[in-house]
């Protein structure tokens, strides 16, 4: 089976995530001022040369792409040895990026997906090497953040059997991460004002970063396949229930939502069970509504 449109826009949208994620967007301006050469005072006067934002941000991009893309492939590689029990290893890999999922939709904090690893690089003088060489060093800061949603696309690049589709999987994850990045040392100057308005709605970007990772797990679980429908409906309903959290919600009105989604699919007549056997095609969805329904609470009670 090739490589779906829904999984390239699921990669893209999970390395756009990464990017105006809380553990990476705060420290855009730092690293663009380290291969800049520029201080932030500079930056934000927009005297930096146009031409050295674009080439040194690129440098920096090709560099963690360059250790995505080789990470993908190698998860495609091991794929292939556990291509006799696919069904077994994409259950347990299921079971993994829901965890990851729980995780960054704060319904349950898991310590161990809260470390962090950083690796400096020092340097003095700013070039296109150096500024490859911080990409390199940046693709090991394993965030709490870009740590599962990361882990996640990695999975799925797993469940390929052929090494260009962890590639190709991969590409489109460095390039949601990295087309942003590239357009904010361009317009590093107004990053500053658009950072105080995006910072404001992080609690909505984990929990619609980690709805969609749970919806991706529930799918290889349940064996749906990652280029069905479905994961169209995932992607919907996690920007539904992240715009919803952007005001307070009470238990009293997440109970109030969950029953008006059950009765738009009893009116819909959809059954659970059809001709003795559950639909399977149902049950992750609703499994997925109801993480929505905790996490809107939870990221909603943090605007009280």
């Amino acid at each position: 089976m090739g490589i779906s449109l829904a999984e390239i826009i699921q990669a893209t949208i999970a390395g756009f995530v990464s990017f105006i994620s809380p553990c990476v967007l705060p420290l855009i301006p730092a690293y663009i001022s380290y291969i800049t050469g520029e201080t932030l005072s500079e930056l934000k006067s927009g005297e930096t040369s146009t031409k050295k934002l674009l080439i040194n941000s690129v440098a920096f991009v090709l560099g963690f792409s360059v250790v995505f893309i080789l990470l993908g492939a190698t998860a495609t590689f091991v794929g292939k040895f556990l291509s006799r029990n696919k069904k077994l290893f994409e259950f347990i890999a299921g079971i993994i990026v829901i965890i990851f999922g729980l995780h960054t939709a704060q319904i349950v904090r898991f310590n161990f997906l809260g470390y962090e690893k950083k690796m400096n690089v020092r340097t003095s003088t700013p070039s296109l090497l150096k500024a490859f060489l911080m990409g390199f060093a940046f693709s090991f800061g394993w965030t709490p953040c870009v740590g599962p949603i990361l882990g996640t696309i990695l999975i799925m690049a797993g469940t390929h059997s052929q090494v260009l589709q962890g590639i190709i999987l991969l590409t489109f994850y460095s390039l949601g991460l990295g087309i942003p990045f590239v357009i904010t040392a361009l317009a590093i100057n107004k990053f500053f004002d658009a950072f105080k308005a995006i910072k404001r709605y992080f609690g909505q970007v984990e929990m619609f970063a980690g709805l969609l990772i749970i919806g991706i797990g529930l799918a290889l679980v349940f064996g749906l396949g990652l280029h069905s429908d479905y994961i169209v409906a995932t992607i919907i309903v996690s920007i539904g229930f992240a715009i919803l959290s952007i005001s307070k919600v009470s238990l009293r009105d997440a109970i109030g939502i969950l029953t008006i989604l059950g009765a738009t699919y009893l009116a819909l007549q959809v059954k659970f069970i059809d001709t003795g056997k559950i639909n399977l095609n149902l049950v992750p969805f609703v499994l997925l509504l109801f993480a929505g329904i905790i996490s809107m609470y939870k990221v909603g009670r943090q605007n009280e």
